[in-house]
């Protein structure tokens, strides 16, 4: 299973849901923000024409096409949130109100911004790469399904990428509509593999190995969520969708 998740991160695949607008020279059009499913597909078709632009452009410019790939990323990835949910009890609101000075919970605050920008930082620069290794696999989003309840804001997108051999990874986005009215993806699974779980354990082993010391673990902290699923040892709660 640790197999699949090393070919997904070494893939493209995360990149379907991470456009919603590509600022080059061509006008794209934003995804309906109102229906999570169209924001899904939409940004899929839109990020199978961003790919073939990047192979072109990329030598030429490969800071710019790095910029351009956070924006991108920030367009439809609820980091902030994300990032806090990898934290586990080092980010929760829970923690923080049992902080009994102001300088522990300016520490706090300090530490959940500082993981928020390494955590996003290490998103772009792993799965930009990725982008370069797609081969034009069919991709299929799946409408709404019975019992998904947009009402409630939040709803879980389903997504079947085809390799060569005609058989479907499933794909499982997590969508949350925002304050702001827009849907914004705070988790992926891939194959029954939770990433958000797996960041989450990732960063308790580390909170361990470094004896609570936050400020090493954001220091040494990699996106390799395949190495931690090895190296967790005990179930961790779930982030929250």
């Amino acid at each position: 299973m640790n197999n699949i998740i090393t070919r997904f991160l070494s893939a493209p695949i995360f990149w379907v849901i991470a456009s919603s607008v590509f600022e080059s020279s061509v006008a794209v059009a934003a995804p309906v923000q109102d229906d999570p499913y169209q924001v899904v597909q939409q940004t899929t078709e839109q990020v199978l024409d961003i790919i073939k632009g990047a192979k072109a452009d990329y030598k030429k410019d490969p800071q710019k096409y790095n910029k351009q790939v956070t924006t991108l990323l920030e367009k439809v990835i609820d980091f902030d949130k994300f990032a806090r949910s990898v934290m586990g009890r080092y980010g929760s609101d829970q923690h923080y109100k049992s902080l009994t000075t102001e300088t522990e919970k300016a520490t706090f605050n300090q530490q959940r911004n500082d993981f928020s920008t390494t955590f996003k930082r290490g998103i772009v620069d792993t799965y930009a790469k990725g982008l370069f290794d797609f081969n034009g696999q069919n991709i299929k989003t799946l409408p709404a399904r019975k019992g998904d309840d947009l009402a409630s804001g939040a709803v879980t997108v389903m997504q079947y990428i085809y390799n060569a051999s005609g058989k479907p990874y499933v794909i499982q986005y997590s969508m949350r509509r925002n304050k702001s009215d827009e849907w914004k993806l705070n988790n992926l699974i891939i194959e029954g593999i939770n990433l958000g779980l797996t960041y989450r354990n990732q960063f308790a082993v580390s909170a361990d190995r470094y004896k609570g010391d936050i400020d090493k673990v954001i220091a040494n902290w990699q996106v390799a969520p395949e190495i931690a699923a090895l190296k967790s040892s005990a179930p961790a709660k779930a982030p929250a969708n």
